[in-house]
C-alpha cells in the first residue's frame, strides 16, 4: 500500500470517528460537542446566535409505562419532528435524555426566536408520535437565551437557557425567556421579589384594558385586563418581566385576587357610564387550584358584577398538565356561571381532544398563526380547522394578535368569532381605554353572550 493511499484511509477514518464524535447515536441528530463547536465560533462579547432548551415533559411516564426501548422509538419521532420544524434556519441537538437544544445561528430578535420556540411545542402538538402500535401525546418546556443579551459564552447560554427552561415547566408556561431579574440564583432576583412585595401596597401596580371586538370589527364586546408594574427605577414593566418568579411563591395569589378586583370594579364604573363589556382576567396556572373559587366569589359579590360577564383565561398548558385538577376547577367555575377560556392555543401542547369534555367557553388562537395568517397558507390552514372544530364543540374562538387590516378581514371570512390586536387598540389605561370605545362609537355596544 502507498504512503498517498495510506495517509488517505487515516484521514478518512479520522473523520468519520470526528462525525461519530459529534453524532448522537439514538437519533442522527448532534449532539452535545456538535453544539459546543458551532455554537463557540461567534466573537464574544457582542451579538450571537440565540439558544433553546427543549425539555419533554413528563417523558419519564413513557419509559417507565412502556419500557426504554419504547421510549428511544418516541425519542428518535421527536428528533426527525424538531429537526424538520427548524430546517435550515438552526442547529437541532439532543443534549442526552428527553433533552434537546435548537442553536439559531444568526443574530435573531427576542420576538424571532420566541416564534421558533412556539412552532416547536406546535410540531409536538400535532406529532403523530407512537410507541409501538401505542399512541403518545406530547409536550413539552421551553427557555430561551440570547447571546449579547443573556451571555457572552455558550456555556452561559445553556445555563440561563436551562433556568428559563425550568421557570417554564414549574410555572406551566410552555416557553420563557431568560430574565436575570427572575433569575433564583441570581442576587437580582431575589431583589425584584423583594420589591414585589411592596408593589401592591404602594400602587406601583395598574392595570391596562385591550379590547375585544367582533369578529366583524364593529362591536366592542369586553377588554381583557393586563397587569403591570410602574418600577420607580425600571420604569413599567410587562408580566413576563416578573410573573415567572412571582408564580413561584405565595405572592402569587394575593395578585390574583387584586386583578380580579381592580378589573371588575373598573368595568362596573365603565357600566355605569355607559360602557357595556365582559372583562376578561388572566389566570396563572399556579392559581388554578380550589382557593381560586372563593377569590372569584370575593370579587363577585364585592363588585356586584355578574358572572356571565366574567372570562377568566388559562393557559392550555394548565389543562394537560393537570387534566383532572384543571378539570374540576373549572366545572365549579362554570356552576357558578362564569365563563373560562383557554388562552394561546396552539402555543403549547393542547390538542382539541383534549378539550372535549371540558367545560370551557372559548378558545384563543396564539398570535403565531394569527400575525401571518395571510402571508402563510400553512397559518390560514391551522386557524381554519381550529375555527371549524372548535365551533362543532360549540366554543366561541377568539384570534389575538390582529394586526392588520387584510388578517382582520381574512378571520372574519373564516367564521371567527371575536378579534383582538394592536390593529383594534393596544393595551391601554383605564380612562384611554374608555376614550378609545367612545371614540370608535362602541360605548352602548350589546354583549353577546354565547
Amino acid at each position: 500500500m502507498s504512503t498517498v493511499l495510506l495517509t488517505v484511509l487515516v484521514r478518512q477514518r479520522n473523520r468519520a470517528r470526528d462525525d461519530l464524535a459529534r453524532t448522537d447515536p439514538l437519533t442522527g441528530l448532534g449532539n452535545r460537542r456538535a453544539l459546543l463547536e458551532v455554537g463557540g465560533s461567534w466573537p464574544a462579547p457582542g451579538p450571537g446566535p440565540g439558544l433553546l432548551l427543549l425539555d419533554l415533559d413528563g417523558f419519564k411516564d413513557v419509559n417507565d409505562t412502556l419500557g426504554h426501548a419504547a421510549g428511544d422509538e418516541v425519542l428518535v419521532q421527536v428528533a426527525h419532528a424538531l429537526a424538520r420544524t427548524v430546517g435550515d434556519r438552526g442547529l437541532v441537538v439532543r443534549l442526552g435524555g428527553d433533552e434537546f437544544a435548537v442553536l439559531v445561528p444568526e443574530p435573531a430578535s427576542d420576538e424571532e426566536l420566541e416564534v421558533v420556540a412556539k412552532r416547536l411545542l406546535t410540531a409536538l402538538a400535532v406529532g403523530s408520535f407512537h410507541a409501538g402500535v401505542v399512541p403518545i401525546d406530547l409536550q413539552g418546556s421551553i427557555g430561551i437565551a440570547r447571546a449579547g443579551a443573556d451571555g457572552n459564552s455558550l456555556g452561559e447560554l445553556l445555563q440561563h437557557a436551562d433556568i428559563a427552561m425550568y421557570a417554564a415547566k414549574r410555572g406551566r408556561a410552555g416557553v420563557l425567556r431568560y430574565d436575570a431579574a427572575t433569575d433564583p440564583h441570581s442576587g437580582g432576583g431575589l431583589e425584584l421579589l423583594g420589591q414585589f412585595r411592596g408593589a401592591m401596597e404602594e400602587d406601583q401596580l395598574e392595570l391596562h384594558y385591550q379590547p375585544k371586538v367582533s369578529g366583524d370589527g364593529s362591536r366592542l364586546l369586553g377588554f381583557e385586563a393586563l397587569v403591570r408594574w410602574n418600577h420607580p427605577t425600571r420604569g413599567f414593566l410587562l408580566p413576563a418581566d416578573f410573573l415567572p418568579f412571582v408564580e413561584r411563591t405565595n405572592l402569587i395569589h394575593p395578585l390574583t385576587r387584586w386583578v380580579l378586583l381592580t378589573a371588575l370594579r373598573q368595568a362596573a364604573t365603565w357600566r355605569a357610564q355607559g360602557v357595556r363589556t365582559t372583562m376578561a382576567v388572566n389566570v396563572s396556572a399556579v392559581a388554578l387550584d380550589a382557593g381560586l373559587l372563593g377569590v372569584v366569589e370575593e370579587a363577585l359579590v364585592l363588585t356586584r358584577w355578574a358572572p356571565a360577564d366574567l372570562v377568566l383565561e388559562i393557559t392550555e398548558t394548565a389543562v394537560v398538565n393537570d387534566p383532572d385538577g384543571a378539570r374540576a376547577t373549572i366545572a365549579k367555575l362554570r356552576d357558578r356561571g362564569v365563563r373560562v377560556s383557554v388562552d394561546d392555543f396552539g402555543a403549547g401542547s393542547t390538542s382539541l381532544g383534549h378539550l372535549r369534555g371540558l367545560p370551557v367557553h372559548e378558545l384563543k388562537i396564539d398570535r403565531q398563526f394569527v400575525a401571518e395568517l395571510v402571508a402563510h397558507p400553512e397559518d390560514e390552514a391551522v386557524v381554519s380547522s381550529v375555527i371549524t372544530l372548535a365551533h362543532r364543540l360549540g366554543l366561541v374562538v377568539v384570534a389575538e394578535g390582529v394586526e392588520t387590516a387584510a388578517v382582520a378581514d381574512r378571520l372574519c371570512a373564516l367564521g371567527c368569532d371575536e378579534l383582538q390586536g394592536f390593529f383594534f387598540a393596544r393595551p391601554l389605561p383605564a380612562e384611554k381605554a374608555l376614550a378609545w370605545a367612545r371614540a370608535e362609537g362602541m360605548t352602548g355596544a350589546a354583549v353577546e353572550l354565547r
